[in-house]
């Protein structure tokens, strides 16, 4: 589990780990920030890392995989600070797992402020359309299948690897993708080593979803929303985008693919702004979330 400040959503999110019966967690505190000491003496057994410098979500992964080798566990789960499991998400979770051996198994990922709806199961790519898409994005929780399926690409948050998984495709490349579509590398790499990936749609988190979803927050402004663009830890960075698509893309057509996509995210954004309004953002803004 990755932490960077934000302390009360980790003790949530170890609290309901605890609940559903994990026994060990490697809570890796970047750069100090999240007082793991504080919270290993609150949750005893806590394993706690604690970073010097930054190392962000990838690199926090990586240094968890390898703690969890070291100790000889043969699957870890990836997870986030920011996201509470349901008491039965183990006993989901591992049967999924035994009936899938060597797969990347994800998890159905649903909005803490409103746990009828889904943020994401799984995504898919469609390299010549809209190029990256998150699926069943805003739908409601019970419309999701009832077994195991099969996903493009897993959100790191509720992600499980087996460890001989690393041995065939490498780690996660925390030195490319340090916050921002290091999940997504990595699915794609294992996918095109044969590795399955699925969702358990039975396997449930609660994403405490901050203000870069406009569900929650509304439509971002341009500026904003060009910040975004630009940053290279964040989700809608462009060159994390160009990075993904040479790396995964149509061989050779790739700048033309990359090119749809960017027209993709310009027009997203006026969709957004229309089904988000900022004013319906003041309105619910109190309520945390959009209907």
């Amino acid at each position: 589990m990755p932490a960077y400040r934000r302390v009360e959503a980790s003790r949530r999110a170890i609290a309901s780990l605890r609940t559903a019966g994990a026994e060990r967690i490697v809570f890796v505190d970047d750069e100090g920030s999240a007082e793991g000491g504080a919270l290993a003496r609150e949750f005893p057994g806590l394993d706690v890392i604690r970073t010097e410098e930054p190392v962000w979500w990838t690199g926090a992964i990586a240094l968890g995989i390898e703690r969890a080798r070291a100790g000889g566990e043969k699957v870890v789960l990836f997870f986030n600070q920011d996201a509470t499991c349901a008491p039965d998400y183990f006993a989901r979770l591992v049967a999924t797992v035994e009936r899938n051996p060597g797969a990347l198994v994800g998890s159905a990922i649903l909005y803490a402020q409103e746990p009828s709806r889904v943020w994401s199961a799984g995504g898919a790519v469609d390299w010549w359309r809209r190029g990256i898409r998150v699926l069943n994005h805003g739908a409601p929780a019970a419309s999701l299948p009832e077994e195991p399926f099969p996903a493009d690409w897993l959100f790191g948050m509720g992600t499980c690897v087996p460890v001989d998984v690393f041995d065939r495709i490498g780690m996660p490349d925390a030195r490319r993708f340090p916050m921002a579509w290091g999940d997504l590398d990595f699915s794609l790499r294992a996918k095109r080593a044969g590795i399955p990936v699925l969702v358990d749609p039975a396997a449930r988190l609660f994403h405490e979803v901050g203000d870069y979803d406009a569900r929650v927050a509304g439509a971002p402004s341009a500026r904003r929303y060009a910040g975004w663009l630009a940053d290279d830890k964040h989700n809608l960075s462009l060159s994390a985008h160009a990075e993904i698509w040479r790396r995964h893309g149509p061989r050779l057509l790739w700048p033309l693919s990359l090119a749809l996509r960017i027209g993709f995210l310009l027009v997203n954004f006026l969709r957004i702004r229309m089904k988000f309004p900022r004013d319906e953002r003041t309105r619910e803004g109190k309520n945390g979330s959009l209907a």
